[in-house]
């Protein structure tokens, strides 16, 4: 039943049509939410209803905008830099007062077109007065800006304003070959709204995706001794190694008490599953290993620490969440034993083995998600290695074998995967119902 943490506001419907419908009584429809955490008389109308509100309030910001964009010139400085000021301060003094009110909601939607306005007027003042230095903090203090009103209101939807404002800074600033400095403070917001402020999925994913940019940022910036972002094979190393620790920390987040945790795990445990899946498909083919052999770095000892203390700290974690160890040393072991070849191996033959052991590791990975899935009722662990098992034959019928004769073979050996599956499924329900 962890999946349906994912879908919770569905659940608080669907309770709240049975008690309508006599089939539950109130009382049991919210105990029913509270089982997963969720508030039954809001959680139905929650998403549709902020969706709507916030991108109201987004098109009410563009047409101001547009509008003063549209008669700039004709306006005098004078005016333009009092009305530029006078409608970001209103706007959000407006906010203010429905906040003392306590019609949190409304104060949240003036705040989130008050930082549009103060965004605006960032860019519009900096034109007036022909400030044109370094424009990325521009866009720096437009997101810093923002983030105290997310983070004192407890609000998602000004959260992610701030969090999009920080990547779209980190990457214009990174283009340009300068060190985002001040990244750290976003990841560290993403963090406090993620463990202390409202739940939010989206939020949880934007800062893993924030650690792991601001990592393989920093290798770069390291191995280039501070004069360029290069893109080399010790960041797929740093890159997988990261996934598999992620992959480690999801099992450790299900394990804990509390809604919150659970459903961070299930969505980080999914969300690395379909990574490593892709991955594996990449690596089935040899021209990627022909890239990666042999390695022509210099930072091999970084390499190695990077997949030693990786793997360690995603070991570590499932044997803290006491699950099976099984996958994780499964894919750790891979994951060294790739890194191990790119590092000691200096023939370009040998990429072919690798492509082998690639394909196999893809073939088992879906078979363990087959029988996961129909084992632990696991929908989505079930489809994505049915996915997995047919993509591997579909890419190997095209790329490897091409003749009648072994297309045969290979379909006739994934026809006794699927339906050994199928069979270990049919005893599992007549275990169930034995029960």
């Amino acid at each position: 039943m962890r999946l349906i943490r994912l879908l919770k506001r569905d659940l608080a419907s669907e309770a709240l049509d049975w008690a309508k419908d006599g089939l539950i009584s109130e009382s049991q429809a919210a105990a029913i939410c509270r089982r997963y955490g969720i508030d039954h008389m809001t959680a139905a109308r929650s998403v549709g209803y902020f969706v709507l509100m916030g991108l109201g309030y987004l098109f009410i910001g563009l047409a101001v905008i547009t509008l003063l964009s549209a008669n700039w010139d004709e306006i005098p400085r004078a005016v333009r830099m009092l009305g530029l000021v006078g409608i970001t301060v209103g706007t959000n003094l407006f906010g203010v007062h429905k906040y003392r009110r306590g019609e949190h909601s409304t104060a949240v939607g003036a705040f989130f077109l008050g930082s549009l306005f103060y965004g605006a007027s960032i860019m519009l003042i900096a034109q007036i007065y022909h400030i044109g230095e370094h424009f990325p903090d521009g866009i720096l203090w437009w997101a810093l800006g923002v983030l105290p009103a997310a983070l004192l209101l407890d609000s998602v939807l000004l959260m992610i304003l701030a969090t999009v404002l920080g990547f779209i800074w980190f990457f214009v600033e990174t283009e340009l070959w300068f060190y985002p400095t001040l990244f750290p403070v976003f990841i560290a917001a993403l963090l406090w709204q993620t463990v202390l402020g409202k739940q939010s999925n989206i939020l949880f994913l934007a800062l893993l995706t924030a650690v792991g940019l601001w990592a393989e940022y920093t290798l770069a910036w390291w191995l280039a001794g501070g004069r360029s972002f290069a893109v080399g094979t010790e960041h797929l190393v740093l890159g997988v190694g990261l996934v598999l620790a992620f992959f480690g920390l999801g099992k450790w987040l299900v394990s804990r008490d509390g809604h919150r945790w659970r459903d961070y795990g299930t969505l980080l445990e999914l969300w690395t599953l379909r990574f490593l899946l892709v991955f594996l498909v990449v690596m089935s083919f040899e021209e990627p290993w022909r890239e990666l052999i042999p390695y022509q770095g210099s930072a091999s000892g970084l390499m190695v620490a990077i997949g030693l203390v990786l793997s360690v700290v995603a070991i570590w974690l499932v044997y803290a969440s006491r699950i099976s160890l099984f996958p994780v040393v499964v894919f750790a072991a891979f994951y060294l034993l790739g890194l191990a070849g790119i590092m000691l191996l200096g023939d370009r033959e040998y990429a072919l083995g690798f492509q082998v052991i690639a394909n196999l590791a893809l073939i088992g990975t879906g078979m363990w998600l087959v029988v996961r899935g129909i084992r632990d009722g696991v929908s989505h662990a079930f489809y994505l290695g049915v996915v997995a098992i047919l993509a591997t034959g579909l890419l190997r019928y095209i790329d490897l074998v091409g003749d009648y004769v072994g297309a045969t073979l290979l379909f006739i050996v994934f026809a006794t995967i699927l339906l050994s599956a199928a069979r270990y499924w049919r005893r599992q329900q007549l275990r169930e119902e034995a029960a």
